[in-house]
């Protein structure tokens, strides 16, 4: 993070929110701790607590959190096909460790899209039940 704090767009999804609640998040998102965060935006540790109590404020940290997650997940996707090819290419390395390394690697990897999958499966599941759940009341 550079160190600055960015703003935050008004708009339907800050509504409720202070000028300073708004600056606390974008603080929040641009430093590295939450205290430089409440530092730099002169709040007190049991404000922002406070705070992190109200929905409106809590819900828009925890999406503005989400987003920057997805884009540095985007990130780490584009480079995915690169990190293959370079462990494909240690797969073939005259060192045995490091060949077991890359092959170990690979196969975990394998096994964690594997639950992130399931995960994504069972989330859907629950979503579901749970809408057949609410229609039944």
């Amino acid at each position: 993070m550079n160190g600055a704090i960015a703003s935050m767009p008004e708009g339907e999804a800050v509504r409720g929110l202070t000028p300073k609640q708004r600056r606390t998040i974008a603080a929040i998102i641009t430093t590295r701790t939450h205290e430089d965060a409440m530092q730099a935006v002169g709040i007190k540790r049991q404000t922002f607590y406070k705070w992190l109590k109200d929905p409106a404020f809590r819900d828009e940290l925890r999406r503005r959190l989400d987003d920057l997650t997805e884009a540095a997940v985007g990130q780490l996707k584009s480079a995915a096909g690169e990190a293959v090819q370079a462990l494909r290419g240690l797969l073939e390395s005259e060192s045995e460790s490091v060949r077991l390394r890359a092959a170990l690697g690979i196969l975990d990897q394998i096994h964690r899209a594997k639950e992130l999958d399931i995960v994504a499966r069972l989330e859907e599941i629950e979503q579901f039940l749970d809408e057949r759940k609410n229609d039944k009341f």
